[in-house]
């Protein structure tokens, strides 16, 4: 395939086009707080049945324990010993439990024992609040009321659970349950009655610490795709980052987006759109381009979770500079926005995506296993050695015909060269490369120099 390239020195002169070509920094967020489902999966209500917010609640912090690789839970240290790791002396054991008790905030909480040294050394309030967005594990604090009564109750019913499970086996001993001489993790559910109970009445208990809280991306448990409508429900979230883009990218909206920009590449102006969550499903919203220019503005809102737009083809069919200085303020955006404890529901970092169509290939950034760090405030000088280095580095993979003009690139070399770039100049920890076709994605990026590709199953 050849392209025309308008030449670079004369954009040059005028850079600051060029870099905030795809930046518009000025126009990048919008307080419009449009409502949308950052609910977890695990509560939601699909098939009208009574939901079980025991179970959920020990159904999260063991996908928690599993990503992060921390102990919470029975089936967090049975591994770690399987593997020879460092063992947790502690565990929150989910198969005792309270009945589920609602608050007149309309948080949702259940009671469970902290087990230390084979015994009940504490009680976990398991919390659900801010409209179904957000979990809390915390500890309940000794001056509560009815504590000593609960944690007795508690306590029975552990001593009681124990000694009739049969199965007190193991392999070896050395851990705070499932081992020889020790409790058994794996005890049969019961629901205790506890005092202070009553559906509508009263607040939560007085509480701290205990265990992980946030919203539903760090439990990977988000009603995250917009395609499926109204709330979601059952099954497993994806769990890395290919699993987690091919989730957006399978999607009929997404895809038809692509196929809409494939066909604009040719216009000598980009376009775009932005997919969002909603409460009634997607939001599929065309990007206007900004008066007198030929770019479009990178609007986000708070329910965005895909921004994409086309590379016309006198640009390089890649993410540009600016591009990546909007990636970069839309990750911090998110996460200040999901700062601030009045902001509800919150943005789930990991299922942002932004992609770029050219005629060369498709691409897109995702954000993942970093805590965000917004770039400095860059200098115009350095803005403008940026520029030349970008330039110097996309252009090894240019070649450009000596008498039509026609230009060619090897997309490989390119894909190396940006990488590069991004390596020495603009460095984001947590952000992902893809290079997106119609028979899958594949992830991207420079091992010891040289271009390694991890194709997504």
């Amino acid at each position: 395939m050849k392209k025309n390239l308008a030449l670079w020195p004369a954009l040059m002169a005028v850079f600051i086009i060029f870099f905030l070509y795809s930046c518009r920094s000025e126009d990048l967020l919008s307080n419009n707080e449009e409502e949308y489902s950052s609910k977890f999966k695990v509560f939601s209500n699909q098939e009208k049945e009574k939901i079980d917010y025991g179970k959920g609640f020990k159904t999260l912090l063991e996908r928690y324990d599993s990503i992060h690789n921390v102990q919470h839970t029975p089936k967090a240290l049975k591994k770690a010993w399987k593997n020879s790791s460092a063992m947790s002396d502690e565990y929150i054991e989910f198969n005792i439990r309270s009945q589920d008790i609602t608050t007149k905030n309309k948080e949702v909480y259940t009671l469970f024992p902290l087990i230390r040294n084979y015994q009940v050394s504490g009680i976990i309030i398991a919390v659900l609040k801010n409209e179904d967005t957000y979990v809390e594990y915390l500890k309940m604090s000794p001056e509560a009321e009815n504590y000593d009564t609960i944690l007795e109750l508690f306590r029975a019913q552990y001593i009681k659970s124990t000694l009739q499970n049969k199965n007190n086996t193991s392999k070896g001993s050395g851990g705070p349950c499932g081992f020889e001489g020790a409790p058994p993790c794996d005890i049969d559910t019961i629901i205790i009655i506890v005092p202070g109970g009553g559906s509508g009445g009263g607040g939560l208990p007085p509480g701290g610490g205990g265990g992980p809280s946030g919203g539903c991306g760090p439990y990977e448990d988000c009603i995250h795709n917009p395609d499926a409508g109204g709330s979601g429900g059952g099954g497993t979230p994806p769990t890395n980052p290919c699993s987690r883009l091919k989730a957006m990218t399978d999607t009929p909206t997404f895809k038809g987006n692509i196929t809409n920009l494939e066909g604009k590449t040719g216009d000598g102006f980009e376009s775009g759109f932005r997919i969002g969550n909603s409460a009634g499903g997607v939001q599929n919203q065309i990007l206007q381009n900004k008066p007198g220019t030929k770019e479009v503005n990178l609007t986000v809102f708070p329910n965005t979770v895909v921004v994409m737009h086309s590379h016309y083809d006198q640009l390089y069919p890649i993410f540009s500079p600016g591009d990546i200085l909007f990636f970069n303020q839309w990750i911090n955006w998110a996460q200040n926005y999901n700062s601030n404890p009045a902001n509800s529901p919150k943005i789930p970092l990991d299922q942002i995506v932004f992609t770029i169509v050219s005629s060369w290939g498709n691409y897109s950034f995702t954000f993942d296993g970093a805590v965000p760090s917004p770039f400095p405030n860059f200098t115009d000088q350095q803005l403008l050695d940026f520029n030349d280095n970008y330039i110097k580095l996309l252009d090894e993979a240019k070649s450009v015909g000596n008498v039509s003009g026609n230009v060619n690139y090897n997309m490989e070399k390119l894909e190396k060269s940006f990488l590069k770039f991004m390596n020495d100049n603009m460095n984001m920890p947590g952000a992902k490369l893809f290079r997106n076709t119609s028979s899958g994605n594949t992830q991207l990026s420079l091992v010891n120099g040289k271009l390694t590709e991890i194709n997504c199953p």
